[in-house]
């Protein structure tokens, strides 16, 4: 009875350790994951640029498995890509990639817009308008990183709003990648964008689903016309 009482003492104890080691890795994967985020939103770290696993643990003073597994978190985010003969770098995006990209949010966004409808509460307004608000300081500051992160950070609360995992998760991807195409200059113009941000808040905060669901498809199938037009331009100038 007391050897089988010290097994269990010693099993509870080596579960303790791995939990607090497994917890401690994946906290510092998470300091090197949204470090390398902030350099690319930066700028630091630009399209094509290799992710080195050594040079960044030594800047971070951190060992190399926490940012390889931040770099791996990159990759499955579309924020990085993985190339022969040189690993991971830093994604790029393409025009074409973008049209398709579009296409995509504006039918997943307008359902989410839609859905985010019957969960407004006055947190959720309260929540958009600082977006908003947040989203035109950076705008008329000029500070790029702050406004591709509150445009991020409007379009995904909304789909968190919306109440539907799969919804938020079949998201994610897409607004990481977007967020390369806006540093790449591929940008929503911020003023038009504003001003359809408060369409859609707008059309929540009026309870109407369906104006917020066009409201926000309208917004995005703009920059996807737009983006079109860019295309075609370049397939004339080819010919």
């Amino acid at each position: 009875m007391q050897a089988a009482s010290r097994h269990r003492c010693v099993d509870y104890t080596l579960h303790a350790i791995v939990s607090v080691v497994v917890f401690d890795r994946a906290r510092l994967a998470d300091k090197a994951y949204q470090w390398i985020k902030d350099q690319i939103l930066a700028r630091e770290l630009v399209p094509g640029q290799r992710l080195s696993v050594p040079a960044i643990a030594e800047e971070l003073d951190l060992s190399r498995s926490p940012v390889r597994e931040a770099v791996q978190r990159l990759v499955q985010e579309g924020l990085s890509e993985e190339r022969p003969h040189k690993g991971a770098v830093v994604a790029s995006v393409d025009v074409l990639e973008l049209v398709d990209l579009y296409e995509v949010r504006a039918a997943l966004e307008g359902l989410s817009a839609q859905r985010a409808v019957r969960a407004r509460d006055a947190m959720l307004l309260e929540e958009l308008t600082a977006i908003h608000r947040d989203h035109r300081a950076a705008a008329n500051d000029g500070r790029l990183a702050d406004v591709i992160r509150a445009d991020m950070l409007f379009h995904g609360r909304i789909a968190a709003a919306a109440g539907n995992a799969q919804l938020v998760r079949s998201l994610a991807p897409l607004l990481q990648r977007m967020s390369l195409a806006m540093l790449a200059g591929e940008q929503e113009r911020t003023a038009e964008a504003l001003s359809e941000h408060e369409a859609v808040i707008e059309a929540i905060r009026a309870g109407e689903p369906e104006r917020a669901r066009d409201s926000m498809t309208d917004h995005l199938e703009r920059v996807r016309t737009r983006l079109l037009a860019r295309v075609s331009d370049t397939e004339e100038v080819a010919l």
